[in-house]
């Protein structure tokens, strides 16, 4: 049994058998721009053979400094999770537990000791027979008040919030949090320091036509130009990094042009060119109605937790289906359904594959819960990045012909979505 703890390298700390505790101080990320660093501090102990529990307080910056202007309360959460038996359907393997304090506050402490459980905490399932299916993550939230009202009241919040299930087992009602609900969930719900979404709750609908025919929802606007609209710590055995979405300009014009000169890039976009090429490309992009282009930038952690600089690495082309020419090819496509075109303009950055594609299907799915399907149309012979994509959970529709190009159409729906990895 390991313990996995934020460090450049993924550190991983044998657990004795016998019981032990540790201690550990890192840094938690949270999605903001720049991230909200937090500090936090982890036990663990094994009361016995089958549990393990991990004790862990977190705090805001400014506590080392003496600073609470911004502090709500240190966040108290106790993880308990069971080991050395396989997992039991519907039996959640961690019982998460999180002391109410501050009205004000419950919302940011619940959230972050999720964030911190789902994110950081090892959620890898155990005993798992080969060739069955394995059960979806979730944990057990146990909310810690000395008034029952308390709990109950907040309970029903939360549901209302749609971050938790509740089942009841006998007497007892159980808050049940699920890995795939929670990364779908906007954070503007729960943390007061984020700007509020532009259309939460969700706004009534609106239909309107484009090119005279196709008939769609009236899109909200793209993300504002100059601001990140996307960010999140990205960790793993290789990587300690933050990946963030911002709009392109037109100040990214000779980015555009040496990205769509590459030779790989260009043996599949057909983008390059002189200069000119590109500035046409970028004009059309900037006035489409119906998509909006992002770059992908990444900021690596030092040995200390600190972001270093910010490196633009990938192209992103983000559109509604229902509007593009795609949905002349696919079958049953849904209002709300999203497609992208993408690239990766640096050579260093496509060992990160996995992670700026887990975090561009995040963004669609959390954008708007609408959204049940996301789809892409590689090129039939991009055989590395077709493997990629079913690795991570598309699936083939078809191949097809475009005017331009043989595609392979993949598709991913909001059902088989895990949540981030």
């Amino acid at each position: 049994m390991y313990l996995l703890v934020h460090a450049p390298d993924q550190l991983s700390l044998d657990i004795e058998l016998s019981t032990t505790i540790m201690g550990h101080s890192d840094i938690l990320y949270l999605p903001a721009n720049p991230p909200v660093a937090r500090s936090f501090n982890s036990e663990v102990s094994r009361p016995s053979e089958d549990l393990e529990v991990v004790t862990t307080i977190i705090s805001s910056p400014g506590d080392s400094d003496g600073d609470s202007s911004n502090t709500i309360h240190d966040i108290h959460t106790v993880a308990e999770n069971a080991v050395g038996r396989a997992p039991v359907p519907g039996e959640p393997q961690t019982r998460l537990k999180v002391r109410l304090q501050n009205p004000a506050g419950d919302l940011e402490s619940v959230w972050t000791a999720l964030y911190w459980c789902f994110q950081y905490a090892s959620g890898s399932a155990v005993g798992i027979p080969k060739g069955k299916p394995v059960p979806e993550r979730c944990v057990e939230l146990v909310l810690e008040s000395d008034t029952p009202d308390t709990r109950l009241e907040f309970g029903a919040q939360l549901e209302r919030l749609g971050l938790i299930d509740i089942q009841a087992r006998g007497e007892k009602l159980v808050y049940l949090v699920f890995a795939n609900v929670f990364w779908q969930l906007s954070p503007e719900l729960f943390l007061s320091n984020l700007n509020t979404h532009r259309y939460l709750p969700i706004k009534p609908l609106r239909y309107t036509l484009s090119n005279g025919a196709i008939r769609h929802p009236k899109r909200p606007l793209p993300p504002s130009r100059g601001l990140p609209f996307y960010t999140r710590h990205c960790i793993s055995e290789k990587m300690n990094s933050v990946f963030k979405l911002r709009p392109v300009a037109m100040s990214d014009l000779d980015l555009i042009h040496r990205w769509m000169n590459n030779p790989r890039v260009a043996e599949f976009w057909g983008e390059q060119g002189p200069i000119e090429h590109q500035k046409k490309f970028l004009e059309n992009c900037l006035a489409s109605q119906h998509s909006f282009t992002a770059i992908g930038s990444w900021n690596d952690l030092d040995a200390d937790g600190n972001l270093t600089s910010w490196k633009d690495a990938c192209f992103f082309d983000i559109y509604w289906v229902k509007e593009d020419h795609l949905a002349r090819y696919a079958n049953n496509v849904q209002d709300w359904d999203r497609g992208v075109h993408l690239l990766v303009g640096e050579d260093w950055a496509r060992g990160r594959s996995t992670a700026w594609l887990d975090s561009i299907v995040h963004y669609m799915f959390l954008s708007d819960p609408r959204t049940q399907s996301v789809y892409l149309e590689p090129r039939v012979d991009n055989e590395l990045f077709i493997r990629l994509l079913t690795r991570y959970g598309f699936y083939k529709v078809k191949d097809f012909a475009f005017p331009h190009k043989q595609a392979a159409l993949m598709k991913l729906d909001r059902d088989f979505w895990k949540g981030c990895h």
